[in-house]
């Protein structure tokens, strides 16, 4: 997968991918998390209402910042992604730099989790 390869050459760590809402508990309450990394269109659930679910959590789970990962140009998701609770936005494909500069935006040197 792209993105935990370009995660392992910058030192950070991919964790898990979380499949669906029911997962995500289980894998984000015991793990030390920096990020998560979200497609917007899942299978089970929206991207969108994954961030909200996230974001009605107790800190300091509610407190990750969320990055939308999308192939909508930004212009057709609009402000969606904030309202939902997401922090950032990238766009597929995915580019290097685009990708390693929101690491470095939003990631102290804890671990990855990606959606």
């Amino acid at each position: 997968m792209y993105p935990m390869r370009v995660f392992a050459t910058n030192g950070q760590e991919a964790i898990d991918i979380i499949k669906s809402e029911s997962e995500l508990s289980t894998i984000i309450k015991p793990c030390r998390i920096s990020l998560i990394l979200t497609e917007c269109n899942l299978p089970t659930i929206s991207g969108f209402d994954f961030s909200q679910t996230v974001r009605l959590m107790e800190p300091p789970i509610s407190d990750i910042p969320i990055i939308a990962l999308t192939s909508l140009p930004l212009e057709e998701i609009g402000d969606k992604y904030i309202k939902s609770g997401m922090n950032d936005y990238l766009s597929k494909p995915l580019k290097t730099n685009q990708l390693e500069n929101v690491l470095t935006k939003w990631i102290s040197n804890n671990s990855i989790i990606n959606n």
